[in-house]
């Protein structure tokens, strides 16, 4: 099977709504924690700031799963039969599923202590996944030079061409 370029990577407005959206929960996510955590005594405005992060943090993560599952139809299929950047798509695919069943933990977590832990776990994994996902782009850009690189090696007069089965079409 032929499997053209733009089949793996991700159109211009797809990408760009996937950037700001995974913007939108990091910075939500993190304005939440700043209240929570490192503010000396919240005030009102704290308070008021804390529970609207939460809100958009929220919404972003409904956003995000949305997201996700059209990244799974096309994006995951198309990369994993390529054989391109496994690893840590799978790694970028099990970050998003800590945070997904963390966050649902958040919510419904019994006990101080469970829901504590399940925050730190969140906030932990939510500041990595920057990193992934910047080492998931460039690994993509790498993956896909040499892909083209190979392509274009088979392709060349100095080589014969062959189908399925390693006949040359000569």
């Amino acid at each position: 099977m032929f499997m053209r370029p733009e089949s793996i990577g991700l159109k211009r407005f797809h990408r760009y709504f996937l950037y700001a959206v995974l913007a939108l929960l990091f910075l939500s996510g993190a304005i939440w924690a700043y209240w929570n955590y490192l503010a000396a005594s919240p005030g009102d405005f704290e308070a008021s700031s804390k529970v609207w992060a939460m809100k958009v943090h929220g919404a972003a993560a409904m956003a995000i799963l949305v997201l996700i599952g059209t990244l799974l139809t096309a994006h995951v299929k198309f990369a994993w039969r390529a054989g391109r950047n496994r690893r840590n798509g799978v790694l970028f695919l099990a970050a998003f599923g800590v945070l997904t069943s963390t966050g649902y933990g958040l919510y419904y977590a019994g006990g101080e202590k469970l829901r504590a832990w399940t925050s730190w776990i969140h906030l932990a994994v939510g500041l990595a996944l920057r990193i992934l996902l910047l080492i998931h782009v460039l690994l993509g850009k790498k993956t896909r030079l040499a892909s083209a690189l190979q392509k274009h090696h088979h392709h060349s007069p100095l080589t014969a061409s062959r189908d399925r089965h390693g006949r040359t079409g000569e």
